[in-house]
């Protein structure tokens, strides 16, 4: 899937995806369940990965 924003779109999806891993690294931090911590972190990957595409599209355009 191809998703097409304007910079001020893109802006705003790093910032909201930027405070959605800081209140999951918080949330890993705070978990005491293993099983729970590892789902936690494998969405930390998914995330970040998001974030790097974000970030590299903004410095693209």
């Amino acid at each position: 899937m191809e998703l097409e924003l304007t910079g001020t779109e893109r802006t705003v999806l790093r910032e909201t995806m930027e405070k959605a891993l800081d209140d999951l690294l918080r949330e890993i931090a705070n978990t005491d369940s293993r099983e729970f911590r590892g789902r936690l972190k494998e969405r930390e990957g998914v995330v970040k990965g998001i974030l790097a595409r974000l970030t590299a599209g903004e410095r693209a355009a």
